[in-house]
């Protein structure tokens, strides 16, 4: 985890460290994405390959968790009411 701050004029830096481990060299395009109360920082070729079509196994983990809900026994009791 690292702790960074935003300046006066909203920039941050990102540690040297991570920036090398995720090759982010000068230039480099990153997308801010929010969810909730999360940020998010992609690549931007990052996140335009998911945007075009890399979001199947995220679906097929969708409904198979929405199976699991919809075949759930307990929820019957709400058929008799």
């Amino acid at each position: 985890m690292h702790v960074v701050k935003v300046s006066s004029k909203g920039q941050i830096v990102i540690p040297k460290d991570v920036r090398k481990r995720h090759r982010l060299e000068r230039d480099t395009d990153l997308v801010l994405l929010e969810f909730g109360d999360a940020l998010v920082l992609r690549k931007k070729a990052d996140a335009e390959e998911i945007l075009e079509g890399g979001f199947g196994p995220l679906q097929r983990a969708s409904v198979e968790a929405l199976k699991e809900l919809w075949d759930n026994p307990e929820d019957d009791v709400w058929d008799r009411v």
